[in-house]
């Protein structure tokens, strides 16, 4: 047998790289204006919200903004100028979950959006990519095909922000109303209707302290 030297071996694999890596790059996509996406997914948002109910720890408190699907496209990094190209092109829509569906343990705060895009095969989903994924997909490798509304701006559905605006007016008004009720207290006290303790009673009942 014989023993190929270290030196040798270090030129086998300096002449080798670059065709091995020409090799995964001629299995890389190229799109052009004619590459096929295929038809455009159908009934996209039941889909969606199926998919996810079976994957939410608290599903009943879903609410969905979803973008309208999108030609999407991975791109694959080049390595040292070598290689690279597209890993995957297919229909995605993004799609954003509150927090407090998501997770395990329930909070009343967390109504912010996590966003996750989901990547189809026909009709059927065929990967949701979620945290560093959709990161990755969003600001490293992931690119559309043509323009789209993005909902990356979206930090909560529609839904919890008419809740919250209804709940801050009813706080608001309430406090007015607590204004109101103290001043009215406060003529009756100067107007020696009531003493100075039943005032400091009764506001601080108001006032909820």
């Amino acid at each position: 047998m014989k023993i190929i030297s270290q030196k040798m071996r270090k030129l086998l694999l300096i002449i080798a790289l670059p065709v091995l890596a020409s090799g995964c790059a001629g299995k890389m996509e190229k799109l052009d204006s004619n590459t096929e996406f295929g038809p455009e997914p159908q009934n996209y948002q039941q889909t969606i919200k199926a998919y996810f109910a079976e994957e939410l720890n608290n599903p009943e408190l879903a609410e969905y903004v979803i973008s309208e699907p999108m030609k999407f496209y991975r791109s694959q990094p080049s390595l040292s100028g070598i290689g690279g190209g597209v890993k995957w092109h297919a229909w995605v829509a993004e799609v954003g979950i509150p927090g407090k569906a998501v997770y395990k343990f329930l909070s009343g705060s967390n109504n912010d959006l996590l966003h996750y895009y989901v990547r189809f095969d026909g009709n059927e989903i065929d990967t949701v990519y979620e945290g560093k994924g959709y990161n990755s997909l969003k600001n490293e490798t992931g690119f559309t095909v043509g323009e789209y509304a993005s909902i990356d701006n979206i930090t909560m559905t529609a839904e919890t922000t008419k809740v919250i605006e209804t709940e801050k007016a009813e706080e608001e008004a309430e406090l007015i109303n607590s204004f109101e009720s103290i001043r009215a207290l406060n003529t009756l006290y100067k107007e020696g209707i009531i003493t100075e303790e039943e005032y400091s009673l009764k506001k601080k009942a108001i006032l909820k302290i």
